[in-house]
C-alpha cells in the first residue's frame, strides 16, 4: 500500500551495492526516521531485472527466476510515490526480491546479496500447545551491533525453518542514564537504529510477534532491562500508567509494527496496573494478579483479555548449569502445566559465526548446540507445538484454548 509518510533525504555519503557492484541511483535515497526507501523501478534495472506496469500492477521478472508480481495500492508492502518515482522500502525490496544483507557502519554502506539459502520449514504434528518469547529486545547495548544485529536474523531464519512461531519484547524507548543515553527508534535516526528496525520487520517476516515490554523498562537512574518501570511505588497511579502505556503504543504505531501483547517489566504490576493495561490489549504476556498459576486465564474484569504465564521461567545465564535446568524442567513438564518460556535471544549469539565467501557473500554457522536449538528439541521430544499466542482460543482444529483455558468463573466470587 501507498505509505503516507514525511520522508526526509538523505544527504550523507551513503553506498547501496548488489554483489560486489556498487549502485548508483539517478533518484535520490530517502528515509522514514529509520527505514529507508529506494528508488523501487531504478534499483531492479540495476539488478538486471524487467517490468512492466499497468495501472497500480507491476510484474518484475529476473533471468532464471520466477515471476514477480505485486500491485502497490494493495499489497502489504510500504510504497511511497515522490516527484512520480515510486519508491519502496529497503526491507520490502528485501523481502520481495529474497536478498540478503549485510551492513557496515564505519563505511556507510549496505552490502546486498541474492540470497542463496533454501529455507526448508518443518512441519510436525500437532501436539500440545508450547510458547517462546524473546525477552529484553531494545535498540541499545548488544541490539545495535550489526554483527548481533545479523546474527539475531539468523537466529530468526532457524525458529522459521525449525517452524517455531516465536514473540519479541520490544522495550521502545532504551534509556541508559549514567552514560547520557535516551534512543527511541520512532524518532532518534541513526544507522544502527535503521539496522535494528530493518531486523525487526525480518522477525516478523519470520513469523515473529511482537509486543510491548513497558516502554523504558526502567525507572529514574535505572538501565532499561535492568531496572522496574510498574510496580506498588513506581507509576502507580492512572494517569502515569496510561502516559507511559500510550507513549508504547505511539512508538509502535509510528513506525508501523503492530504490537499484540503487553508484558510488564519483570512481572512486577500491580492489580491496579494491569486493569489499565488491559484496557489497551487483549493479551497480558504475564501471569494474571491474584490468579497466579500455570494455565491461561481470561480476565474476570473484562471478559476479555488474556493472561499468559510462562511457568518454565528463563535460561538464566549467570547460572552455569541454567540451560540444563531448563532442560530438567521442560523434561518434568505435566501435562497440566502450559508449556511456555522467554528467553534471551543474545545468549546464542557466541553459537553462531559470521563469514563472507570469495565473493563478498554473507555466510553463518550455527551451532545445533546452542541453548536455543536445545530448548526448542526438548519440546519437541515432548510432543509440543509451537503456537502464536495470538492464534490462542481461535484454533478450533487443535483446540488449543479448550485444552489451555480454565475456567475461573468459580474463582471470581474469591477474587472479589
Amino acid at each position: 500500500m501507498v505509505y503516507d509518510k514525511q520522508l526526509f533525504l538523505i544527504n550523507t555519503n551513503f553506498e547501496i551495492s548488489f554483489e560486489g557492484k556498487s549502485l548508483k541511483f539517478i533518484n535520490p535515497i530517502y528515509r522514514d526516521i529509520n527505514r529507508y526507501f529506494l528508488p523501487m523501478l531504478e534499483f531492479i534495472n540495476q539488478l538486471g531485472g524487467e517490468f512492466n506496469i499497468k495501472g497500480s500492477k507491476i510484474n518484475i521478472i529476473f533471468k532464471e527466476k520466477s515471476p514477480i508480481r505485486i500491485d502497490y495500492k494493495i499489497d502489504d508492502y510500504k510504497f511511497t510515490i515522490i516527484d512520480s518515482v515510486l519508491y519502496l522500502s529497503l526491507f520490502d525490496i528485501c523481502r520481495i526480491l529474497n536478498i540478503k544483507s549485510r551492513w557496515d557502519y564505519n563505511n556507510s554502506s549496505i552490502s546486498l546479496y541474492w540470497d542463496r539459502n533454501k529455507y526448508e520449514v518443518s512441519i510436525r504434528p500437532p501436539g500440545r500447545v508450547a510458547l517462546i518469547r524473546f525477552e529484553d529486545v531494545t535498540a541499545g547495548d548488544e541490539y545495535l551491533d550489526s554483527d548481533n544485529l545479523e546474527k539475531f536474523r539468523v537466529v530468526a531464519d532457524y525458529m522459521f525453518s525449525a517452524g517455531v512461531p516465536f514473540h519479541i519484547a520490544w522495550i521502545p524507548r532504551f534509556i541508559d542514564p549514567p552514560n547520557g543515553i535516551d534512543n527511541d527508534i520512532s524518532k532518534d535516526y541513526s544507522m544502527p537504529n535503521a539496522n535494528f528496525l530493518f531486523t525487526i520487520e525480518y522477525l516478523l517476516n519470520r513469523n515473529g510477534v511482537i509486543g510491548l515490554h513497558g516502554y523504558t523498562h526502567q525507572y529514574g537512574n535505572e538501565v532499561s532491562a535492568d531496572g522496574t518501570e510498574f510496580n506498588k511505588k513506581r507509576n502507580n497511579d492512572e494517569e502515569k500508567i496510561r502516559k507511559r502505556v500510550e507513549a508504547a503504543i505511539n512508538s509502535a504505531n509510528k513506525l508501523k509494527l503492530p504490537a499484540k501483547f503487553f508484558e510488564s517489566p519483570h512481572y512486577a504490576a500491580t492489580e491496579f496496573q494491569q486493569s489499565i493495561f488491559e484496557q489497551y490489549f487483549d493479551i497480558i504476556y504475564e501471569s494474571y494478579v491474584g490468579i497466579w498459576g500455570d494455565k491461561i486465564v481470561k480476565s474476570p474484569r473484562n471478559h476479555r483479555t488474556l493472561y499468559v504465564p510462562t511457568p518454565l521461567g528463563y535460561v538464566e545465564v549467570e547460572e552455569k548449569d541454567g540451560t540444563e535446568k531448563m532442560l530438567d524442567r521442560i523434561n518434568n513438564l505435566d501435562e497440566d502445566t502450559l508449556a511456555s518460556l522467554f528467553y534471551h535471544p543474545n545468549i546464542d549469539f557466541e553459537y553462531i559465526t559470521l563469514q563472507s565467501d570469495i565473493s563478498g557473500y554473507p555466510l553463518s554457522n550455527y551451532s545445533e548446540n546452542s541453548p536455543l536449538h536445545r530448548i526448542v528439541n526438548a519440546l519437541y521430544d515432548k510432543k509440543c507445538s509451537f503456537s502464536k499466542i495470538t492464534d490462542l482460543g481461535y484454533d478450533n482444529k487443535r483446540n488449543a484454548f479448550i485444552k489451555l483455558y480454565r475456567n475461573f468463573k468459580s474463582r471470581i466470587k474469591s477474587i472479589k
